[in-house]
């Protein structure tokens, strides 16, 4: 949907069996890769008014999980962009992926993954509408467990034809 110039929104859904065939012989008897489905919602809108461009999308999924039952996650990103000069700009995005809480077959919930955070920092300079060079710093915590923070910091420059 596209009210104006300046904003548009978007909606998208999914349904479907996820389960890869040889998934199969893992099932629980008498159930089939059919039987187990993921439900995916999305959502996107985006905001551009002169110098100065927003982004957001979120998605929430639902996973049925053999003999575990429904293992939901909601994930999001927001990123704002701005043209500081008509070759310079530099951009933020914050992501985050939070995971609920399942059976864990004794009685008791615990979380199927460990909820992620990330946020990127990065800067580019267009030298032609053909070539352009960005520099970029993320953050992301907590990636394997507790204290296993990842820091990346990447150059790439795109040529483009």
């Amino acid at each position: 949907f596209r009210p104006n110039q300046a904003w548009n929104f978007g909606l998208s859904a999914s349904e479907g069996p996820y389960f890869r065939p040889e998934a199969e012989p893992t099932l629980p008897r008498g159930r089939g890769i059919g039987d187990y489905r993921e439900f995916v919602l999305g959502q996107d809108v985006s905001f551009a008014w002169h110098h100065l461009q927003l982004w957001a999308e979120f998605y929430e999924a639902r996973f049925q999980v053999p003999q575990v039952g429904n293992a939901d996650t909601f994930a999001y990103y927001v990123e704002a962009k701005y043209k500081f000069t008509p070759q310079l700009f530099g951009a933020l995005r914050w992501n985050q992926q939070l995971f609920s809480n399942v059976n864990d077959g004794f009685g008791g919930r615990v979380r199927w993954s460990q909820d992620l955070a990330r946020i990127d920092i990065a800067a580019t300079y267009r030298f032609t509408s053909h070539t352009q060079l960005k520099l970029q710093y993320s953050f992301q915590q907590e990636t394997t467990g507790p204290c296993n923070d990842n820091h990346l910091l990447a150059a790439q420059f795109t040529v483009r034809f």
